[in-house]
């Protein structure tokens, strides 16, 4: 049998009709400056490497820096733009000018209770909403994931347990509803990241952070914060769990995206039940053994938080519309609110530990829903 041989011209004319996208990438780079015994780290990106590598039958990799240099918390957005990161998270209170949609949904965070609700939520609306696509869109970043925390509690250097102990405390809130709280009981707001805060309360720079007993843990914050104060604040979900720069989307398979959102789905999955919910129980004992000391609320600050709460809803509109400048703003909080109502009822049977029924629907009711032919394409 004669060899068959190609002219030149026709290999060009070959490889020219191959889609884009079609030719591509065996690994890609996650990133997140968060260091490697966090619960983002742990779960969204060595977990979702894990997963990736399963649902793309070992077709793409995903090489993972924990702690990375090359992410930055207030920069970590623009630097999926950039191309630095392929893949990388971003925590939209540290930029709220440049993601005004994505913290004007967060106006409603102290009116919710369960962060399984919340990331099935807050993924599909980051996907699907028009003003807050566009907002990814117009950052240069192709939406992939949400993350969402447990409730955020008072984490502090010296006891506080009723608005006399709070006033003058300084405390680092996430989100500007908190905050504004905090100032109207009394407290002074002062702005660091989750890598100062240690450092912060050590020296006295701080009173109390917020976060959750799982983070406070991981970051060893009974070190320097030997006081808990179980007051629900908020939960907090605005900005990215995934985030892909779209170059590098635009060179992956549809298979390979399927992929890489699927693992997402498995991911954020452990990230709320494994290292939310379940770790948040191991962490408060393992808290207590380090000495810490769990302190209820008194009356007055309980009532104090839950006045506010409860007035948030009906406030929200104008506080988006005037600082934020989104005129849609009730319709906006409305479609957040209905998406929100839409996973309660989805989640409403489903056990806690029931792993395998969350991620699927997550993949059934928002990635199988997508067009990945054109979704971050086009």
């Amino acid at each position: 049998m004669k060899p068959i041989h190609f002219s030149a011209s026709l290999v060009l004319a070959m490889s020219l009709s191959i889609p884009v996208g079609v030719s591509a990438r065996d690994s890609i780079t996650a990133a997140t400056w968060l260091p490697p015994q966090h619960q983002y780290s742990r779960y969204l990106y060595n977990y979702w490497a894990e997963r990736v590598a399963h649902h793309s039958g070992g077709d793409l990799t995903a090489n993972v820096e924990l702690g990375s240099a090359r992410v930055t918390p207030s920069g970590n957005h623009t630097e999926i733009a950039d191309g630095l990161a392929d893949v990388s998270g971003h925590f939209a209170q540290y930029t709220p000018s440049d993601l005004p949609v994505s913290n004007a949904v967060e106006e409603l965070g102290m009116t919710f209770s369960d962060p399984r609700v919340i990331i099935a939520a807050a993924t599909e609306f980051n996907i699907n909403d028009p003003l807050l696509s566009k907002e990814w869109e117009g950052l240069g970043i192709v939406f992939g994931s949400s993350y969402a925390t447990n409730l955020y509690k008072l984490v502090c250097n010296t006891p506080v347990r009723n608005l006399g102990e709070l006033k003058g405390a300084k405390l680092r809130l996430p989100g500007r509803a908190p905050a504004e709280w905090a100032n109207s009981a009394g407290a002074a707001t002062v702005s660091f990241n989750t890598n100062e805060q240690y450092g912060a309360l050590d020296k006295g720079a701080l009173t109390c952070t917020t976060t959750t007993v799982a983070d406070a843990y991981v970051r060893k914050l009974y070190e320097v914060a030997p006081h808990v104060t179980n007051l629900p604040i908020t939960l907090f979900w605005a900005g990215l769990g995934h985030g892909y720069n779209p170059q590098v989307w635009s060179e992956l398979t549809e298979n390979q995206r399927r992929a890489l959102l699927y693992a997402e789905a498995d991911a954020m999955v452990a990230l709320i039940v494994d290292g939310t919910l379940l770790e948040e129980l191991e962490a408060e004992a393992n808290m207590k053994e380090q000495g810490v000391t769990f302190h209820e609320p008194e009356s007055d600050l309980l009532d104090s938080i839950d006045s506010f709460r409860n007035a948030q809803s009906g406030s929200a509109v104008g506080i988006v519309k005037d600082t934020f400048k989104i005129a849609e703003a009730e319709d906006l909080l409305k479609r957040f609110q209905d998406t929100v109502n839409k996973w309660e009822g989805l989640m409403a049977n489903v056990p806690i530990d029931d792993r395998e029924t969350f991620a699927g629907l997550i993949r059934s009711e928002i990635y199988d829903k997508l067009d990945l032919s054109t979704y971050g394409v086009n």
